[in-house]
């Protein structure tokens, strides 16, 4: 299996913003968990930097949008330099070492207004991954049956260029379009991307989730005038372990169009499993530590009945031997 990846929001606690920042909340969904941070002066871009994250991973991705592309920010990474980049605020960075790494980004144009939106982690053997949102990319989903699509027909009209994750979306306008994941947490969402539409039949458009064999209907959004995209369709709490979510289009109009862009759960994993290994939530863990303290108990006891079969078998073989005979042999005596 792929290391799983983490997102980190703009406005979580573990981003600790070096400079003054404005933040802000939008009413309708077009960044995730609809939040997004900037810069207040020319200071975020100096030595300091506007903002940093600590990690255990191996990858880091920030997701900057800026109105234009420009030269103006930077990027350190532990206790290298910054180095200057140039686009419209992401960055990628090299495949790290497995650690502990401090990623520091730093931007000097007010005028461009560069807007962070979160970043990705991608786990390693030493990330902690008890209580943190794993991100799934709609193209690592590997289970889909029916007829989606990679390539919508219609060109969208995108607000920044970061407005779709990895770029990469599957297209469903077919009733009966499906897919199911598997994950080990205790809560799961999906997140779409809707194009606009005007047609009011697109109200009757539904689809179903099932978690463990349990079924809801839901109903899936239009939207009017823009492209909505980091829509979370659905949310669902479960109990911790390992569940099989299974999604179904089941009911869309002709002229509804929309796309899964990525799947969130929040890990009930402890630590990322290390390349090719299977992952194991504590409870499955707890409970194979039982079976083993009940195996090596059921296995002591075994062996001391056993140790009493062969100490009577011993016993028994003793008392049937010959026994001595009570005559005394007389020596003859010489004539």
């Amino acid at each position: 299996m792929t290391s799983p990846t983490l997102i980190v929001d703009d406005q979580d606690p573990r981003i600790f913003y070096h400079c003054p920042v404005t933040k802000e909340t939008v009413k309708g969904p077009s960044y995730f968990r609809n939040t997004w941070t900037t810069i207040q002066s020319l200071s975020c871009g100096l030595q300091s930097g506007w903002f940093s994250h600590v990690f255990n991973g191996t990858q880091a991705r920030i997701w900057v949008s800026a109105s234009q592309t420009n030269s103006n920010y930077s990027v350190k990474i532990d206790d290298g330099p910054f180095i200057p980049q140039s686009g419209f605020g992401y960055f990628e960075s090299p495949v790290l070492d497995d650690g502990q790494h401090t990623i520091v980004y730093g931007a000097s144009a007010t005028d461009v207004f560069p807007a962070f939106d979160y970043l990705t982690v991608t786990a390693s053997s030493t990330t902690q991954l008890l209580g943190r949102t794993v991100i799934v990319d709609d193209a690592d989903i590997t289970q889909y049956s029916g007829q989606w699509s990679t390539q919508l027909l219609t060109p969208l009209a995108l607000s920044r260029p970061s407005a779709i994750y990895k770029n990469t979306t599957h297209w469903s306008r077919t009733v009966g379009d499906s897919f199911t994941f598997q994950f080990t947490g205790n809560s799961v969402a999906v997140y779409v991307v809707i194009p606009n539409s005007n047609d009011t039949a697109t109200a009757n458009s539904t689809i179903s989730y099932s978690v463990d064999g349990v079924s809801t209907v839901v109903p899936l959004p239009s939207a009017s005038t823009q492209v909505d995209v980091m829509t979370e369709l659905f949310h669902a709490d479960v109990a911790a372990g390992t569940h099989a979510l299974v999604f179904n289009v089941t009911q869309l109009a002709p002229t509804h169009v929309f796309g899964v862009d990525f799947v969130l759960y929040n890990s009930t994993v402890d630590i990322a499993p290390p390349e090719g290994s299977t992952v194991q939530d504590p409870l499955a863990r707890h409970t194979n530590h039982t079976r083993i303290i009940v195996g090596a108990t059921i296995g002591s006891i075994a062996g001391l009945v056993l140790l009493g079969f062969l100490v009577c078998l011993y016993k028994r073989s003793r008392s049937r031997k010959p026994r001595a005979s009570n005559w005394e042999v007389v020596p003859k005596v010489k004539q």
